[in-house]
């Protein structure tokens, strides 16, 4: 699990230990160009690099797989390039066990670090749980050759970032056999209701995944869904398929989805934090998006006995803003906190 985030002289963050600490369930928000991608994208880079118990690690990976960084002028505070890039992260293991990694950037040279971890092993295994989704996604593909998936990424996560591979990987994992299908195709019918079933039919060695659109009564090929469709499913796959104790990093989880399905989301990410033992990490820019969790843990008007609540001991909110010309992050404390002091904060913050 992921304890926090830090970073210095990266971006928009200057000379100053920017850290974002992390509960089992984060929410992160903002408005845009306050850094929340850039603390994502610190700890993907820390995830690129190779780093062993015992030693410096120097030159490693410069761009992220995540983020195309370009050059060191482009990524360092005020193009400053006299300034060292510090990132830095705090991980926990199942028995409690912290570990701290970072890295130093410099001009021309990255030094990377460990403390804290007992074994590289240890270490790999701990950032393997950690998947990263990213915001804008790419449409899945119609068709895909089975067992064409390619080599794996960012610590052998199974998932694209993209979501590009999700149909692969789920076409891997199918079977009617496998409770976890069946709860992925629940979930997702909970999103859109019209969508029966998921099922993968194999022609050759070409396959699909496919659902029963119970509007018309006929199949339809997941990559001609909606566009909320598509980019949803790799969320849905991620978190329902990644070992116990997996940490799901989602950026604006709500894209091209209604409301009501943004609401479905929330359900599923307090299933996974409160019953599957996972972590999940989310920014978000949709107030649809937060007022579940006014009504879960501030005093917001409670949601029905359909929908599952988040836990307010496992919950955090965590708020990005300019404050002249230096960016604050802190806590927004949501147990007790009436609706409208909530709405109007947030209605201030967004703008």
């Amino acid at each position: 699990m992921l304890t926090h985030i830090w970073a210095r002289n990266l971006a928009c963050f200057g000379d100053a230990e920017y850290r974002v600490d992390l509960a089992p369930e984060t929410v992160i928000i903002g408005p845009n160009n306050v850094g929340k991608s850039a603390m994502i994208a610190a700890f993907n880079f820390l995830r690129s690099n190779p780093l062993q118990v015992g030693r410096v690690s120097y030159g490693p990976a410069w761009k992220t797989t995540t983020y195309d960084w370009g050059d060191f002028r482009s990524i360092v505070h005020r193009h400053d390039v006299d300034r060292t890039i510090r990132v830095g992260a705090g991980l926990k293991d199942m028995y409690g066990n912290p570990s701290e990694i970072s890295a130093e950037i410099t001009r021309g040279a990255t030094e990377s670090k460990l403390v804290g971890a007992s074994r590289d092993s240890d270490l790999r295994r701990e950032l393997a749980g950690i998947w990263y989704l990213r915001a804008s996604r790419s449409e899945i593909p119609s068709r895909m050759q089975v067992g064409a998936s390619g080599l794996y990424t960012l610590w052998n996560q199974p998932i694209e970032a993209d979501g590009s591979n999700a149909i692969t990987y789920l076409l891997e994992r199918f079977t009617s056999r496998d409770p976890r299908w069946q709860i992925a195709e629940d979930w997702l019918k909970r999103v859109t209701p019209d969508l029966s079933v998921l099922k993968s039919p194999l022609r050759g060695n070409i396959a699909s995944v496919e659902t029963t659109d119970s509007g018309f009564s006929i199949d339809v090929n997941m990559a001609y869904q909606g566009t909320g469709i598509q980019k949803v499913l790799s969320t849905i796959a991620a978190l329902m398929f990644s070992p116990e104790g997996s940490t799901i990093i989602v950026e604006e989880p709500e894209i091209h989805l209604h409301p009501r399905s943004q609401e479905v989301l929330v359900d599923l990410f307090n299933l996974a934090v409160n019953d599957w033992k996972k972590q999940v990490i989310f920014t978000t820019h949709s107030w649809d998006m937060l007022l579940p969790f006014v009504s879960d843990i501030a005093t917001g008007s409670p949601r029905g006995e359909a929908h599952i609540v988040a836990k307010p001991e496992n919950f955090k909110l965590v708020v990005f803003k300019r404050v002249g010309d230096n960016i604050k992050i802190e806590e927004l404390r949501v147990k007790g906190k009436e609706f409208m002091y909530l709405r109007d904060y947030l209605k201030k913050l967004w703008g």
